[in-house]
């Protein structure tokens, strides 16, 4: 394969990532725009309680919380933090945890997200399929004649 074709596949490969990231930043200055909550808090049991930089304050149900917010879990507790892009996380051991300001296990993607990560992967494919195409035309002679 020729410099010039591993120069296409990186180009490729970086205008999927390219166009993932601007989504998703896009994504997060519009949210941020909005609202400064990111999730709500259920509590699926036990005593839970939030502190968003003040004392801890036990949860109500659904309470909306920024990011950094602390978690304070208790034994035999246990709560889900759902993100407002539908990932969800699960808090179940006893501790204190920060809430970060993305899920850190996407399980929703928005339909703009996807359509973002279809066009990257097209977009590689074609690059691909064109430097295979170009190294089964090849017609120039062996170099070891």
């Amino acid at each position: 394969m020729s410099t010039s074709h591993l120069r296409l596949i990186a180009l490729g490969l970086a205008f999927a990532f390219a166009s993932v990231s601007l989504h998703a930043q896009t994504t997060m200055s519009a949210s941020n725009e909005k609202d400064e909550t990111i999730a709500k808090v259920q509590t699926d049991g036990g005593v839970i309680m939030i502190s968003e930089g003040g004392e801890f304050q036990t949860a109500l149900p659904d309470q909306r919380v920024k990011a950094k917010a602390r978690l304070m879990v208790s034994e035999e507790s246990a709560a889900t933090v759902v993100y407002d892009d539908g990932c969800d996380q699960k808090y179940d051991k006893p501790g204190v945890y920060e809430i970060s300001s993305t899920c850190v296990l996407p399980v929703v993607m928005s339909g703009s997200a996807k359509g973002w990560i279809i066009a990257g992967a097209v977009i590689g494919t074609a690059v691909l399929v064109s430097v295979i195409d170009d190294d089964d035309d090849d017609s120039r002679p062996p170099v070891s004649r």
